[in-house]
Order: C-alpha cells, then structure tokens, then sequence
C-alpha cells in the first residue's frame, strides 16, 4: 500500500503540471478569442464610425448650403460637430473593447477640464468665437481693421480668425484678442465715402474750382446721385488751399472710383490751368558789406 501512494504521488507530481499547463492553454484560448474577436470589433467600429461620421458632417454641411446658413456659421460649427461625432465613435470603440464606457466619458471630461485650466487663452478664443458667430461684428467676405490688420474675412475658426489682405498675405488673429478690440467693419453698409483731399493755390478762383470739381463728380458713373456730393475748403496751409472732394461709392466699385477720380480730377485741373503749388522754401540773401572799406577802392 505505501508502494501504491508512492507511486500515485509521484503520477500526481508529473501529471499535475501538464493538467495546469492544459488548463492554462484553455483558458488563453477562450480569453484570446474574446479578446481578439473584442479588438476585431472595435477596430470595425472605429473605421466604419468613422466613414458614418464623415459622411454625416458632409451632409449636415450640404442641408446648410441648401438651407443658406451663413458662411461664417458654417465654418465655425462643421468643426465642432466633426469632432462630437469622433468621440461618440471613441465612446463605441471603448465599450467593445470591455471597458466602462461612462468611466471613458468621464475621464475625458476630467481631461477637458485639466487641459482647458492650462489653456485659458485658449478657452477665450473659443468662447469669442462664439460671440463673433452671435452677435457677428463682421462675417466671411468683410473687408474689416483691427490692430492695424486689415483684409477680406476668409474663415471664423474655432479659435482664431482668418483675413487676406490686399497684398495677398494671410493674416490669423485670435478671437479673443479680435472681439475686445475695435473692429472697422467697410462691408455693412451698401455705399461707403470717397474722400479727395486736394490742393490749390491761393490765386485760384475757389468757384471755378468748386464747379469744375462739381462736374467731375456729376460726370463720374460710379458716383451715386442720390447722396450728397461736397466740394469744400477744408483748411488754409502754409503754401496752399486745402479742398475736400467728397462722394458715395458702392463698397464693390470702391477701388475702381477711386483711381478713376484721382485720374478725372487731375486731368481737369490740368485742362483748366489750376495750379497745385508744391510746398517749397525762399532763402533771400542779403549783402550788408561796405564798399568804401573794400580794400579795392579807387579814390582817384
């Protein structure tokens, strides 16, 4: 008997590890199929979300087109919506993989939290650009000024304005430096003032000037009739007579009216003898010398 429980000891100390090695294999080929079959779907979700989403935000953006939101509207939400729908897919991908999709959600608020407290200017650019997209001091295709940048509204971004300028350079401003400061906007109002600023002499006949000026403004297309049209002194310069020339452009004709009447108003001037005199300086040298003390002198 003691031979017999030697012998069942000793098949129990060489089966054991093969038992246990079998049950591992087992258990690592349950678990390894739930595991890679948990991997396999969510790798599925997070393509296949993502090809959703795509397509959503695209439609979301067409039904805007149709519906003629505005552009700067659109700019700035597609963004955001784009990125709502990428968590909700990461929201998916994290339940598939076994976790807990709450726990998921709220570790990213505690992460949204962390990382907008190191980023505050952040947080106020984003929350200007919200108050840009309500209250819309100016929107995309406003020629506007501010800090001294000046250029046409190309894009509202989440965190910053986009404007190219006249000569052809992009400018990006943040949005919360552009909403606390002074905004010129020249795109509201349908017709915006062309200024002349003219100079004559002070023999000039300021009536005959005032009516040949008058005349280039009746005679200029682009010059709307139905607003005032003023030729007036401004101030009296130095060396010359100041005169303002002042009319309504529509904001689209406003570079080509200007050229134009810069043009008209010096070939006029030309036509009918106006001088515009130019600022200049008399130096007058006086001889104080006495000839009778030159050493040249002939008495004879």
């Amino acid at each position: 008997m003691q031979e017999q429980d030697k012998v069942d000891s000793l098949q129990d100390v060489i089966v054991s590890p093969f038992k246990d090695l079998e049950n591992f294999t087992q258990w690592l080929l349950t678990k390894g199929s739930e595991v890679g079959w948990g991997l396999v779907s969510a790798l599925l979700t997070l393509l296949i979300g993502f090809w959703v989403s795509g397509k959503l935000v695209k439609l979301i953006e067409k039904r805007m087109i149709a519906r003629n939101v505005d552009l700067s509207i659109r700019t700035f939400l597609i963004p955001i919506i784009n990125i709502l729908f990428k968590m909700i897919v990461l929201t998916f991908v994290v339940s598939r993989l076994g976790f807990n999709a709450s726990g998921f959600v709220a570790a990213l608020g505690g992460m949204g939290l962390a990382v907008g407290l190191a980023l505050q200017g952040s947080l106020s650019n984003f929350a200007a650009g919200i108050l840009i997209i309500l209250f819309k001091p100016f929107k995309v295709g406003d020629y506007i000024v501010s800090q001294g940048n000046e250029g046409t509204v190309e894009s509202i971004n989440i965190l910053n304005t986009v404007i190219a300028t006249g000569k052809g350079q992009i400018v990006t401003l943040p949005n919360g430096n552009l909403f606390n400061n002074p905004i010129i906007n020249f795109s509201v109002k349908e017709y915006r003032r062309l200024d002349l600023n003219i100079g004559i002499s002070y023999d000039d006949d300021f009536e005959n000037v005032h009516k040949v000026l008058l005349d280039v403004l009746e005679k200029n297309d682009l010059v709307d009739d139905t607003q005032p049209k003023t030729v007036e002194i401004l101030e009296f310069a130095s060396s010359s007579v100041n005169i303002v020339v002042r009319c309504y452009v529509k904001n689209a004709d406003y570079w080509t009216a200007y050229w134009k009447l810069y043009r008209d108003v010096k070939h006029t001037i030309d036509e009918n003898k106006i001088s515009m005199p130019n600022p200049h300086t008399e130096m007058v040298i006086k001889n104080e010398t006495d000839l009778s003390n030159t050493p040249f002198d002939n008495k004879d």
